[in-house]
């Protein structure tokens, strides 16, 4: 009889998660414990704990009224985010929202290796002879990658945003004549102003960066990625047009690999946050689906995996109108639908209706957006519905136990775990608790059996 017991695979990468498969026992001849196991569709090798984050700004005029304030909000994100101690935050309410993000991204277990950058929504720039930043994917800024650690970090993170993404008008953004302009390090002093704008830019720099109305949050996030590839996957060079008439040409060649180097790494995660108070109406879908099945497809076809996070109007029933402004209820359903496809989160720009769809509280988007990057350690996504009696789970070749229910109901998904894993059936994962949490770039290996049979192929060596 075969041994049936699993055999961790040799020379496997750090921080990968090679999600093995118990197989049916056959009679092969030679047959070896490794047979014994079948993986997903593909080898798991590719979590871990660097982030790269890409921010997708809906720089249309639509935008104007929020600039302001999402401007600020974020500026205060990027100095805690980017500073062991930390600054001044200009609103209260953002800190223990910041705190609890730089806690849980920095701490010695929970650390998170990030780089951001900056990209927007739109695809079809205003001046197509003449793309301004962050248009068709290009990445905004000079450095266009902020990585943690760079001594200049918050304020490369502020000028990419204020000065190059951002659509302000001038007559729309207040004036401070008392502002004292320090070059070296601006200070917005807890509001945005023309003055600061100068400071901060170059006097007048920061007016005339409206893009397009026609917000593509999702074709613009894949243009940028496909950019930063070497080799950039068959997806990013050519598809009909659904959401026009006939067959377009894709904007993307090979002149323009390399266009977004460095911002991709190796075995990294891609966190794609889309800031908009519209909904997605990139082009691959067709006018009035919801479904965003061919970005979801799109983002598969990298090597790294992809987690979309939106920041978005508030919305839920279609029969209401909820908060959607001017959005088209179904382009809304579309971010909406990608984030639950990727593990990501939808978060609101604006309140609910019972708080007459005001700006929403930066500080609680914030705290979200940690969770997720959070759960880059915590929640590891599996290929396959297991049979989830046969789950075995190594952390670093040292056995994990189940974790035990302290309180709560698993079926409801509000319970609270002891130390150890649990399967969570909802996002069908393996989610670590406690002291049971990997370490950075741990290695995490989850063997299982499928119930939905076996899947299309074995990891290379096999």
């Amino acid at each position: 009889m075969p041994n049936l017991t699993p055999r961790l695979v040799p020379g496997a990468l750090r921080a990968s998660v090679v999600a093995l498969l118990w197989s049916a026992v056959l009679p092969l001849a030679g047959c070896n414990g490794y047979e014994m196991f079948r993986v997903t569709g593909f080898e798991q090798a590719t979590f871990s704990n660097d982030a790269d984050i890409l921010f997708v700004i809906d720089n249309s005029d639509s935008m104007q009224a929020e600039a302001s304030a999402l401007a600020l909000n974020f500026n205060a994100f990027i100095d805690k985010l980017t500073s062991s101690e930390g600054s001044e935050v200009p609103h209260a309410t953002l800190g223990d929202a910041v705190a609890n993000y730089l806690r849980e991204t920095s701490g010695d277990s929970l650390f998170i290796d990030y780089q951001i950058g900056l990209t927007t929504t739109s695809v079809q720039p205003n001046n197509p002879d003449s793309l301004s930043p962050g248009d068709e994917g290009t990445l905004a800024g000079d450095p266009y990658v902020i990585k943690r650690g760079d001594p200049n970090a918050r304020l490369e993170f502020q000028r990419n945003l204020l000065c190059e993404v951002t659509c302000f008008s001038e007559n729309d953004v207040p004036s401070n004549p008392d502002f004292v302009c320090d070059a070296e390090a601006p200070d917005a002093e807890g509001e945005v102003t023309s003055e600061y704008l100068d400071c901060l830019c170059g006097p007048g720099e920061w007016t005339g960066h409206c893009g397009s109305g026609n917000e593509m949050g999702l074709e613009g996030a894949l243009l940028a990625m496909c950019r930063a590839s070497e080799s950039p996957p068959e997806v990013c060079y050519g598809y009909d047009t659904v959401n026009g008439s006939g067959t377009s040409p894709t904007i993307f060649d090979d002149s323009q690999i390399g266009t977004g180097a460095g911002f991709l790494r190796e075995n990294a995660n891609t966190i794609v946050v889309i800031v908009t108070d519209e909904g997605d109406g990139s082009y691959r879908q067709a006018t009035g689906d919801s479904d965003p099945e061919l970005y979801t497809e799109a983002f598969g076809s990298f090597l790294n995996p992809v987690r979309v996070a939106v920041i978005g109007p508030w919305y839920e029933d279609q029969s209401s109108g909820d908060c959607l402004a001017g959005a088209q209820p179904w382009a809304v359903e579309r971010y909406q639908n990608i984030v639950t496809s990727t593990l990501g989160a939808y978060i609101t720009i604006t309140e609910g209706p019972d708080g007459d769809c005001a700006a929403s509280d930066f500080g609680e988007n914030l705290q979200q957006l940690g969770d997720l990057l959070q759960n880059l350690q915590t929640l590891f996504p599996l290929q396959a519905v297991p049979d989830v009696a046969t789950i075995d789970v190594y952390v670093d070749d040292v056995p994990v136990s189940p974790a035990v229910v302290l309180s709560g109901a698993v079926e409801t998904g509000d319970a609270e775990y002891g130390d150890g894993w649990s399967y969570e059936a909802s996002s069908n994962a393996v989610a670590f608790h406690g002291t049971a949490i990997p370490g950075y770039n741990a290695d995490v290996r989850i063997y299982y059996r499928p119930l939905g049979g076996f899947p299309r192929e074995l990891p290379t060596g096999f």
